[in-house]
């Protein structure tokens, strides 16, 4: 019984097991998300409130739904851009690090300065349902995009760890030579 047990069970190649990895980091990451949200929309409320420059402010009211169309694109490039910058070498994360943050700062300062998409009701009377799929599409970006961020922590975090191990096991074996 035993024999015919084990001979069902093969063993993981070492690609699939680092697939079933990257699939618990990812799946971890969005549970963390979705228990971060909330705060998530804190501080950006938190940030909506910061004072305004009156001619982005302008310039952007004029055309709400490009405003918003925007805002999804700066958005979706951050943690794009972040997960391309785990795939990338040493010498070019720190590039890669310093455009997340100059995007970072460009989507916030959008955000700020941008009409509010509650208020999508009221612009467009007759378009609920588009300003429903609008605070809906918001709400299912912010949410993605904190998963990436999480997402690109964990792996940050393991690798560091694995680095760590690494070096400890290089002075064991240095030692014992």
């Amino acid at each position: 019984m035993h024999a015919s047990t084990t001979s069902n069970h093969s063993i993981l190649h070492p690609s699939q097991r680092s697939k079933n990895l990257v699939l618990a980091i990812a799946l971890a990451s969005l549970a963390v998300a979705g228990f971060v949200l909330p705060f998530v929309w804190d501080v950006l409320a938190t940030v909506d409130s910061m004072p305004k420059m009156a001619w982005l402010t302008q310039l952007l009211a004029g055309s709400p739904i490009v405003s918003w169309m925007l805002m999804f694109a700066w958005g979706a490039t951050i943690p794009m851009m972040l997960l391309f910058a785990l795939h990338q070498a040493p010498a070019h994360r720190i590039r890669n690090g310093f455009f997340v943050l100059v995007l970072m700062f460009i989507a916030i300062t959008w955000f700020v300065h941008m009409p509010s998409a509650g208020r999508c009701d009221v612009m467009y009377r007759n378009s609920e349902l588009a300003c429903s799929a609008l605070r809906w599409g918001f709400s299912t970006s912010l949410g993605l995009a904190t998963a990436a961020y999480v997402f690109t922590i964990f792996v940050i975090g393991f690798s560091s760890l694995g680095l760590f191990a690494q070096c400890i096991g290089d002075n064991k074996t240095a030692h014992a030579s």
